[in-house]
C-alpha cells in the first residue's frame, strides 16, 4: 500500500469539492415533482376514483384544475394539497404512489419545467 500526502490547502480544496458534488446529487435526488401535470384519466387512476367523482370534486371546488380544449389537467401539488386538506392517516400512502407514478412519468420523457422565471 502506498501513502500519498498532500498540503492541508490542496485536501481542503479537494474536501470542498467533493462535498459541492455532494450537494449537487442530492439536489438533483429531492427534485420536486409537484409542478407536473397529469390528465384527468392518470389522476382517476392515482386516487382510485371515478371520472364522475372527479367532477364531482371539480364543481365543488375541492381540487384545482386546468381545462384546455374540454381536457382537465391537475398537478400532483394541487392533488397533495387536496389530499392533505382531507388528511386522514392513510393519505400518505396515496401521496407517495402518486409521486412514485409522476416519477415514472418524468423518466419515460416527460420532462419536469426547472426553470421558474
Amino acid at each position: 500500500m502506498k501513502i500519498i500526502t498532500i498540503e492541508e490547502e490542496a485536501w481542503q480544496q479537494l474536501n470542498s469539492r467533493i462535498n459541492a458534488i455532494a450537494d449537487y446529487l442530492k439536489r438533483q435526488e429531492d427534485k420536486s415533482y409537484d409542478d407536473l401535470w397529469l390528465n384527468n384519466h392518470e389522476v382517476c387512476q392515482y386516487l382510485h376514483v371515478s371520472e364522475k367523482t372527479l367532477w364531482r370534486m371539480r364543481t365543488k371546488g375541492e381540487i384545482a384544475y386546468s381545462k384546455i380544449y374540454g381536457q382537465y389537467f391537475y398537478t400532483i401539488g394541487t392533488i397533495k394539497d387536496m389530499l392533505n386538506a382531507n388528511a386522514i392517516q392513510s393519505s400518505d400512502e396515496f401521496v407517495q404512489e402518486l409521486m412514485a407514478k409522476g416519477k415514472s412519468y418524468i423518466e419515460k420523457g416527460r420532462k419536469l419545467k426547472t426553470d421558474k422565471k
